[in-house]
């Protein structure tokens, strides 16, 4: 019979690999679902795009400017996808699962893990943040991302919609994870940082572009 502490510690290897598949998925299917948000609303004003690994392009009609206003809606559909999705799954953590985060007893299940998924795609708004500080603040390059290009139509600054948006994301997130039952929480939060990371790699540099293109 298997003894406590290795019990224990078979668990956490079990739990680390089960959330490094599923963290590693997060910015494939993040992704996808913040470029459908753009996608559903070019559809709404019936203007043709299709989605790449990392973007959707507008395909406007004789080569014409989109209306400027539809244009502005379309860029905010991919971000106003995300938060929708990440403000759920908080919502679905506080009302439902709050109570339980401090009972030894309990593990983090289906429900729980869905929910945690839903807040990290606001994972996203903390990557644009870092590639915002370091290619265009330090490094002085134009940046493309949707807070740039918002910011610039409500005429307001970019860093304030770029870094505001990372802030709250870690907000939510680290609620996300007080939440995960303490003995898990830092296992869950080990297995998503790696497979975050990997699965960021795997779909923006190494297979999102072959068969996404």
């Amino acid at each position: 019979m298997m003894d406590l502490p290795k019990l224990q510690n078979s668990l956490k290897w079990k739990w680390f690999f089960q959330y490094l598949l599923i963290f590693f998925t997060i910015p494939i299917i993040g992704t996808l679902a913040h470029e459908l948000g753009h996608y559903l609303v070019a559809f709404i004003f019936k203007q043709p795009a299709y989605i790449s690994y990392a973007f959707t392009h507008i395909i406007p009609p004789d080569h014409l400017t989109p209306n400027p206003n539809q244009f502005f809606w379309f860029i905010m559909g991919g971000p106003i996808s995300t938060w929708i999705t990440a403000v759920s799954g908080i919502a679905i953590i506080i009302i439902f699962y709050r109570a339980m985060h401090k009972e030894k007893e309990k593990t983090v299940g289906i429900g729980q893990t869905i929910a945690l998924i839903c807040t990290s795609f606001g994972i996203r708004f903390i990557f644009n943040a870092g590639g915002y500080l370091i290619f265009s603040t330090i490094l002085g390059n134009l940046s493309n991302s949707d807070e740039v290009k918002i910011a610039e139509y409500l005429s307001l600054s970019p860093d304030l919609l770029m870094y505001g948006s990372a802030i709250i994301a870690l907000v939510l997130i680290l609620v996300a994870l007080y939440y995960i039952p303490r003995y898990q929480r830092y296992t869950i939060l080990k297995a998503g940082i790696l497979g975050g990371l990997l699965g960021y790699l795997f779909w923006y540099y190494w297979v999102g572009p072959i068969i996404l293109p």
